[in-house]
């Protein structure tokens, strides 16, 4: 059977889930607007073998691994029934109820019940799976759901439909860690989105070559930057959507999102590509502090003390200098650097403006 299975936006877990499958087997997802269109014969192809059950590879589901705690029991011969179960989403039909996702899809009712039937570690495993609890999530699931549940709601126990059984093991895929060993992901209406936005900032920050000081927010802020910049479209439909950014550390999980004028403002192609020329973090901070009209004080300052001999240049001018300019480039031609700081303010007043109209 050769179908697809169309993926909408849904909380931030399912949407990172999705993602990390994503990344994993591209070949296997078309965009389509916000959505995303699933290739069935992903569920025939995957070598499971070599992809969860050997270390090194994408999700390693031996014994109690840690992302989902148990969601595999080896020992009680649940590897079998594991990919007996996967592979039987090539009759996944549209019906029932999930908690999780908006477009719940379960294996057809009979070949199901030839899943579970006379087979104790096929039962358990079926069962453990069908809510949402540790096996999932350590940090968000309660064990065994039998306490209130923390993802939604505070409720004892959210079921959970056979296909996002599969794409909630593959959430830890998509974030990157960072210096401070919390982890981080990008959260938006829009799966396009999601994955240009994250796929930014696993090219940018996933290598680990950046300064450990940089601040979350300062991480949304230049996704979404390089994506303005790279991408040829009109982006005014998508900057009133709540895109957020993710942080998971040991223990906690958090959200960070930007003001929606500031989002407006950094998505302008024309401020995006002037951001990304100037290249100073310090002027991307005062944007995201929305302190526009210091932009102009720190032109004119450096434009006087360009026009100053080298003698008389004093010790808070070198330090304001050092502090703003931190690449080459902008020191060896700051009057260029103050021209392009005014340029920005107007842009930005323009923008503004346009939004008030």
């Amino acid at each position: 059977m050769n179908y697809k299975i169309i993926l909408y936006p849904s909380n931030w877990l399912y949407n990172a889930g999705v993602m990390g499958l994503i990344f994993t087997y591209p070949e296997y997802f078309t965009f389509k607007n916000g959505s995303v269109e699933l290739d069935i014969n992903l569920f025939k192809n995957i070598d499971y073998e070599s992809y969860y059950f050997k270390d090194g590879k994408v999700i390693n589901l031996i014994g109690k691994n840690q992302f989902y705690p148990n969601y595999i029991d080896t020992k009680g011969n649940q590897k079998d029934i594991f990919i007996k179960y996967f592979t039987s989403f090539s009759e996944l039909e549209n019906s029932g109820f999930c908690h999780i996702c908006s477009h719940p899809h379960y294996i057809n009712q009979n070949r199901y019940s030839e899943l579970e039937s006379g087979d104790k570690a096929a039962e358990k495993f079926l069962s453990k799976v069908k809510n949402f609890d540790m096996v999932y999530n350590k940090l968000l699931g309660p064990s065994k759901s039998k306490f209130p549940n923390s993802f939604w709601n505070l409720n004892e126990s959210l079921s959970v439909c056979h296909l996002c059984s599969f794409v909630l093991i593959h959430h830890h895929l998509v974030y990157v860690e960072l210096a401070d060993k919390s982890q981080i992901f990008i959260n938006a209406p829009s799966f396009k989105l999601m994955f240009e936005l994250n796929r930014i900032i696993k090219s940018i920050y996933g290598s680990g070559l950046y300064d450990d000081q940089t601040s979350k927010r300062e991480i949304l802020a230049t996704s979404i930057i390089e994506y303005a910049r790279k991408v040829n479209v009109f982006l005014g439909k998508w900057t009133s959507m709540n895109i957020e950014i993710i942080i998971k550390s040991e223990d906690n999980i958090d959200f960070l999102s930007l003001p929606f004028d500031v989002i407006n403002i950094i998505s302008d192609r024309d401020i995006a590509n002037l951001l990304g020329e100037i290249g100073e973090t310090e002027v991307l901070k005062l944007i995201l502090d929305q302190k526009f009209s210091e932009l102009i004080d720190w032109a004119y300052k450096i434009l006087r003390i360009s026009f100053k001999k080298p003698e008389n240049i004093s010790k808070n001018d070198k330090d304001f200098i050092k502090n703003l300019m931190k690449l080459k480039r902008n020191q060896l031609n700051s009057q260029e650097f103050a021209n392009k700081l005014l340029k920005l303010y107007s842009l930005i007043e323009d923008k503004l403006k346009g939004a008030i109209v």
